[in-house]
């Protein structure tokens, strides 16, 4: 499965070649905190000069002591002047980046340079956001990446999902993650892998929660849903209000809803 169908081999994402690496479009979903670790491994403890006045640092611990999470909460609207790094929360900041209050950052978690995250925006943890992009007000963001120049500004939610550059979901975009469970599965926990069919293949992901992977240059109107293990490549248009079904679409297609289903037809 090739993977410039979704992001071209041009693509400067600083993360591509933990993307490109997987055998399937998908595959960096599983491996977005080893990649984060991987990248905060060699870079110093910048200190919390910036924060001081401007975020606080809450961390949950367990009753035996251990931490089980770190958040970062903006308490003051500012502009990361020099990048960020708090080495205990793996949390990195680039420099340009503004931060809105009432954002909630939780590590480990990257966000690149002039980007934003607006007022109530919640990253809740292994979050990469590439350089350019926005992570707007109300919107959730979990286990996934996005690329440069990418926008999620209103009302949004994003699970185990990838975004490739220039995309810009619509307000209220849904992309997500986690399939219909019978009664046996739900009495049981157990959340079965999600598996993607196209004719008479079928390609296992290996992955129990996958949102969608979203092609560079998609435009996703407003009130739109993806359904659990959406394929989009590049170049689609997905008018408001349409349900996306899970499987593969594209490239350069326009995707709207048609009764209780979609339609994909060339973009003019």
């Amino acid at each position: 499965m090739r993977h410039n169908e979704y992001f071209p081999e041009n693509n400067r994402f600083r993360f591509i070649e933990d993307i490109r690496a997987g055998s399937a479009p998908w595959s960096a979903i599983a491996g977005i905190r080893r990649s984060i670790e991987k990248f905060l491994a060699p870079l110093p403890e910048s200190g919390v000069g910036q924060l001081e006045g401007n975020a606080r640092l809450d961390t949950v611990t367990e009753p035996d002591g251990t931490v089980r999470e770190t958040a970062l909460s903006i308490t003051r609207s500012f502009v990361v002047a020099m990048s960020i790094h708090i080495k205990d929360a793996k949390i990195y900041i680039g420099a340009g980046t503004f931060l809105e209050f009432g954002a909630i950052i939780k590590g480990p978690c990257v966000i690149g340079e002039n980007s934003e995250a607006r007022q109530g925006a919640y990253m809740r943890g292994n979050v990469i956001v590439g350089d350019n992009s926005v992570v707007g007000h109300v919107t959730e963001v979990k286990n996934s990446i996005f690329m440069d120049h990418t926008h999620a500004g209103h009302f949004a939610y994003v699970g185990d999902s990838i975004l490739g550059n220039h995309v810009n979901l619509g307000a209220g975009t849904i992309l997500a993650n986690l399939q219909f469970r019978t009664r046996a599965e739900l009495d049981e926990g157990r959340i079965n892998e999600i598996v993607i069919v196209k004719g008479a293949e079928s390609s296992p992901t290996g992955l129990s929660k996958l949102g969608a992977v979203i092609g560079d240059y998609t435009e996703i109107g407003c009130n739109t849903v993806t359904a659990p293990g959406t394929m989009i490549k590049s170049g689609c248009w997905i008018y408001p209000n349409t349900t996306v079904p899970k499987g593969y679409h594209g490239p350069d297609k326009v995707i709207r809803g048609k009764n209780t289903g979609t339609v994909d037809t060339r973009k003019p």
